[in-house]
Formats: structure tokens, C-alpha cells, sequence
């Protein structure tokens, strides 16, 4: 029985920001909400060109960039569409010269929303009937605007979903309540929502191990969150993502806990100097996905609208 409202976001001015894209920024009379980002072979998928997805500039207030990494598109796009030719480009380098491309746009966007070119969202058990009455990417989109996190993503059924989650809060924490929204720590990058006032602390992924996992990327992203904004990464439960494709790349485990620590040690090292000795810090590097399964972040309070401030975490409470 839960209800978004979409508030009036005002236009915001860019902060300058070195781009590695050759688009150049683009200033738009119209402020967009939203800007998605995603990377495939050629042209935006029919399973995201849609009006329910993000392919019709009257359903979604959004801009889209397309990263196409094997040939141009050469078809007819709508104007809220921008490709780039980058061939050959990996997965996390591909993610970063679409965050340079946008983060150079002015106004700034609210939302800058990462995607894999064969998402599909859902509406699951625990969706209303008054959350389907839109598609499940705009209740997605009212959602991220209702709680304002600082990632926000999505029920996800391969691994660290909403049951999986829901049942280490009752481990943990012996909650015994399901509510449709929940902090979370580790989750795919197939969908993740970026809000504007943290993405720049976040961004750009750390690449220096993609020829060997494009899986490691994602490893920093998440611990990054974590130990920078812990308990803002906000998973919405009423709708679930999954993807339909499984191409061949890199996703060697072999030293994988090596190099998860490598990064953990780069986001301490990164981390202003009062906070670097934080038991969190050592916690999580010794732990790894043990921190993961056994962490009390699952049941720390979502708050609507949670000021946005790195770090915040250690001056607001104890270590829990």
C-alpha cells in the first residue's frame, strides 16, 4: 500500500569535471530527472527501446546515453538518445566513459542510472496492486525519488537478493518484518542508480583488473559504498531484475580475495585521515564476504531522504 510521489526537482548547475568522452556536454533548456547509461554491440535493444522502458522521451523524463562498443548505429533515434563509438571497450572502462559523458552534461541529472543492455524488470510477490499501476521502470524512478538513496537498486534473483537479505536480517538482527525497503551491500551491476550528490565520491571504477575479472570492478563499487555511505544503498523489493544474456568475458576468481583487499585497501587509503583507522575498514579487508554475510548494516534504519555526506556514518553513531 505504498504510495510514491514525485517531487519537483529543480535544475542544478555542473560541477566541471575532467571528460574522457568526446562528447561534448550538452546543455538542455529542460532539466531530465533521470539519465540512463548502458553499453551494447550496435543500437539501444527492443527490450529497453519501448515507451514503458526508456526509449519514448514522453514516458520517461530521462536522457539516454549508448556506448555502442562493436559497430555505429545508424538508425533513426529519438533526441533524448546520444550513442558514442567506443569499439572494443571493456565493461567497467565502458561504465567510466559514459560517467565522464555525463557528468559533463549541465543541468546535472538527479539520478544517473547504470544498466546492462538486457535488463528486464518485473513486478514480484511483494508489489501492490497500486505500485503495478505503472510500468515497473517508472515506479522504479518514483521510488528513487521518494527515499533518495544513495544507490539504488533492485531485487535481483541471482545472488544477495531480497530473500537473501530478508534472511539475514532475521539471523542477525531477528527481524521478522519484510519491508519493501531494505539496506543491502553486496548487488549486481545489472541495474544501479547513482544519486548526484554521491556519485563523484564513488566514481570512476577501478579498472586495473579487468582483463582478468570484469566482476572486480564491481567488488570496489560496492565495498566503496559501503565503507563511504554505509546503510544508503537501498534495495526496493516489490521489483525484480533479471538479464537474458550471457556473453563470454573475463571472470577469472583466481586471487580474487587479493584483489578485493587491494581495494579496500585503496578506499581507506583515499579515506580522510580521522577515519582511516576505523575498525570498519579492517573489519570488512579481513572478512571479505564473511563482513557481507554476517554484517549489521542489514539492520540499520532507512530513512527517507538521509543527508547525503561521506562518511557520515562514523559521526553519527558507533561502529555497529
Amino acid at each position: 500500500n505504498t504510495l510514491f510521489i514525485v517531487g519537483e526537482i529543480i535544475s542544478r548547475k555542473v560541477v566541471p569535471t575532467q571528460a574522457t568522452a568526446t562528447e561534448k556536454a550538452k546543455t538542455s533548456s529542460s532539466s531530465k530527472v533521470f539519465i540512463y547509461l548502458t553499453q551494447t554491440e550496435q543500437c539501444l535493444p527492443s527490450n529497453l527501446a519501448s515507451s514503458s522502458e526508456i526509449g519514448d522521451p514522453e514516458t520517461c523524463n530521462c536522457d539516454v546515453i549508448v556506448l555502442s562498443y562493436r559497430m555505429k548505429c545508424q538508425v533513426q533515434k529519438s533526441p533524448h538518445i546520444t550513442y558514442l563509438f567506443y569499439p572494443d571497450t571493456g565493461w567497467g572502462t565502458g561504465r567510466n566513459v559514459l560517467y565522464f559523458a555525463a557528468i559533463t552534461r549541465s543541468p546535472k541529472y538527479h539520478y544517473y542510472i547504470f544498466m546492462d543492455d538486457d535488463v528486464v524488470l518485473h513486478f514480484n510477490s511483494f508489489a501492490s496492486p497500486q505500485i503495478k499501476r505503472l510500468p515497473p521502470f517508472r515506479v522504479f524512478e518514483q521510488w528513487l525519488l521518494d527515499y533518495e538513496p544513495v544507490v539504488g537498486v533492485v531485487d535481483y534473483k541471482g545472488h544477495h537478493g531480497a530473500i537473501w537479505t530478508n534472511e539475514r536480517r532475521k539471523k542477525i538482527c531477528n527481524k521478522t518484518d519484510s519491508p519493501l525497503v531494505i539496506p543491502t551491500v553486496w548487488y549486481d551491476a545489472l541495474l544501479n542508480a547513482f544519486h548526484y550528490k554521491s556519485i563523484e565520491h564513488l566514481f570512476p571504477y577501478r579498472t586495473h583488473y579487468e582483463s582478468t575479472s570484469w566482476w572486480a570492478s564491481q567488488r570496489y563499487l560496492f565495498s566503496a559504498v559501503e565503507l563511504i555511505f554505509r546503510g544508503q544503498a537501498l534495495l526496493f523489493v516489490p521489483v525484480t531484475t533479471g538479464n537474458s544474456k550471457h556473453r563470454s568475458y573475463p571472470r577469472s576468481l583466481k586471487n580474487e580475495n587479493t584483489r578485493w583487499r587491494d581495494y579496500i585497501n585503496t578506499i581507506r587509503q583515499e579515506a580522510p585521515l580521522i577515519y582511516r583507522n576505523r575498525t570498519l575498514f579492517e573489519d570488512f579487508r579481513q572478512n571479505l564476504e564473511g563482513y557481507v554475510i554476517n554484517t549489521r548494516t542489514y539492520f540499520m534504519n532507512v530513512t527517507r531522504h538521509q543527508h547525503i555526506k561521506p562518511y557520515a556514518h562514523f559521526d553519527s553513531q558507533s561502529e555497529i
